[in-house]
């Protein structure tokens, strides 16, 4: 029936209303952590990129926590990811500030918890891998290798039946979409969508048996 896939639009239709789009490929969203947040902010390195971003969430803060909790408990909000630009700091333009100015916000502005609003290149930036059932987290460049995202997760190299996905034994399922993916063969590339964390979790197939037929067969 068509129920399945009608569930599956619906949840990556929730997912896309939690940023504001600009153009085709840049979201804008808010973000709030508790502090101290677990964040390191950088000026971009990049000379054709001004401005400052999240260049590392560390393990277990509590930037960390919020993405545990909005990506794999899909609790509310949205959450943070390397390479996502800093446009606000509880509401203050920070675009062309900064990192003393940051600091000062956060320092000073007499709460227990601080908003980023944050601008991400949701085509061309890193896409987040989550491997399930652990949950371990990986920050994928475009255009390279699912395996890299695999083998991090199992904490060691990831052997293969084939290495172009036929045989069907490395595959995994897509938890939004839905969609199979071959970490032996497949990379990262611009049709995802980035606002979407990427959630597999193992699923093996038997693709089925293949015959080979030579001339005159």
């Amino acid at each position: 029936g068509r129920a399945p896939a009608v569930q599956l639009q619906a949840t990556r239709t929730e997912w896309f209303r939690k940023v504001k789009r600009i153009g085709n490929d840049k979201a804008i969203f808010d973000v709030t952590i508790p502090k101290p947040m677990g964040v390191k902010i950088q000026m971009f390195p990049q000379e054709n990129r001004k401005g400052m971003g999240v260049s590392e969430v560390v393990d277990d803060g509590n930037c960390d926590q919020v993405n545990r909790r909005v990506i794999i408990d899909e609790e509310p909000g949205m959450w943070v990811m390397e390479g996502d630009q800093l446009l606000c700091v509880d509401g203050v333009d920070v675009e062309r500030g900064s990192i003393d100015d940051v600091v000062n916000i956060v320092s000073n502005n007499g709460k227990d918890e601080v908003t980023l609003t944050l601008l991400r290149d949701t085509r061309r930036g890193p896409v987040k891998i989550v491997m399930m059932p652990g949950g371990k987290m990986e920050t994928v460049r475009r255009n390279c290798r699912l395996s890299a995202a695999g083998e991090y997760a199992k904490q060691g190299v990831l052997k293969y039946g084939c290495l172009d996905g036929w045989c069907g034994t490395c595959w995994h399922r897509e938890r939004t979409t839905n969609g199979v993916f071959k970490p032996c063969s497949d990379l990262i590339t611009e049709d995802w969508d980035s606002v979407l964390p990427m959630v597999l979790t193992f699923r093996p197939e038997k693709v089925g048996d293949a015959a080979f037929f030579g001339n005159g067969d």
